[in-house]
């Protein structure tokens, strides 16, 4: 080290390493867990791999923390409190693989790499105590940041490359998605599985898919993609429902590399995992699923004998009107 030139704080040396696995990293304002605003003003969109930016970070403020940015493929579980993490470590004994840190509040952070195709939203709380971060949208705090009252985070498992992360494992991710759609549309029968009724499904799914607002539509392709090839047990053809799911998807603008990782997967997992047609709860009357569609069921025949409502009808072009019991 050349004299007066000032040697890199713990904070800038884990800051490079960082980097050098391959994670994009910002400034923290010292003590705090916020982007710097003198250095990083528009916060995740400054977050660099770039040693000459992290040089100049850090000789600029040394005491600034560390901000790490996980790539697109990668998912953080910030558990927010240690009861939460030894319930999960309980239910889903892989998690003790994976990359952990130890945060101040006593949770963990977790790393993980996504499926290829699969892609989750970062504002979803699936898990109780449990925040979706990384994916490229979402920031966490990394060691050594100190905070202001002294607390520290500090790897427990330490940090490796994205492609060397574990994968999600899968049961813990199915609960991380969104939750399957109602099975049945209004206009399907409601008993049995025919191809009519398959296909009304199939359709009623990719409309869905075709209606889905931009920034939401990999999220929903996922979901119904998911329901469709878990109709494949009761009749579904998934070529079909590959072919009518993809048409769609790029209808809807999204890429078709894009859109077929995510059928792949949505395949391998839905065939596995079939989809009831007729869950508990729901009311029909006549055939015809109404519950999803009118928010509540039809009355039984003794409730409409209690009731009288009022018609209208025509008779020679007058409008005449009668009770209908």
């Amino acid at each position: 080290m050349g004299e007066g030139v000032a040697r890199p704080s713990l904070a800038q040396r884990a800051a490079t390493r960082y980097a050098a696995l391959g994670y994009a990293v910002l400034p923290l304002l010292p003590g705090e867990k916020r982007p710097h605003p003198g250095l990083a003003p528009h916060g995740l969109k400054h977050a660099s791999v770039d040693p000459a930016a992290l040089e100049a970070w850090w000789r600029a403020c040394p005491e600034a923390g560390v901000g790490l940015l996980p790539p697109e493929g990668v998912l953080v579980l910030d558990v927010d409190q240690g009861e939460v993490w030894e319930a999960l470590r309980r239910d889903f004994p892989p998690l003790e693989a994976a990359p952990r840190q130890r945060t101040p509040k006593g949770g963990v952070h977790l790393f993980f790499r996504l499926p290829e195709g699969v892609r989750l939203s970062a504002s979803v709380r699936a898990l109780e105590g449990v925040d979706l971060r990384g994916m490229g949208r979402a920031y966490v705090v990394a060691a050594p940041t100190r905070l202001k009252d002294g607390r520290t985070y500090t790897w427990e498992v330490p940090l490796v490359r994205p492609e060397a992360l574990p994968p999600v494992p899968q049961a813990l991710l199915l609960k991380l998605l969104p939750p399957p759609p109602p099975p049945r549309p209004a206009w399907t029968p409601v008993e049995g599985a025919s191809p009519a009724r398959l296909r009304a499904l199939l359709e009623a799914y990719a409309d869905r898919v075709g209606r889905a607002p931009e920034g939401t539509r990999h999220l929903t392709l996922l979901r119904y993609a998911l329901a469709a090839y878990g109709l494949v047990g009761h009749g579904l053809s998934p070529e079909e429902a590959e072919a009518t799911l993809l048409e769609t998807a790029l209808a809807s603008g999204l890429p078709e590399k894009e859109a077929r990782e995510v059928l792949r997967w949505a395949r391998e997992v839905g065939e596995a995992k079939p989809l009831p047609l007729d869950p508990p709860g729901f009311s029909a009357n006549g055939g015809v699923f109404r519950k999803a569609v009118c928010g509540k069921p039809e009355p039984s025949p003794s409730q409409k004998s209690v009731f009288r409502k009022t018609a209208t009808y025509r008779i020679g072009g007058l409008r005449k009107r009668r009770g209908v019991v």
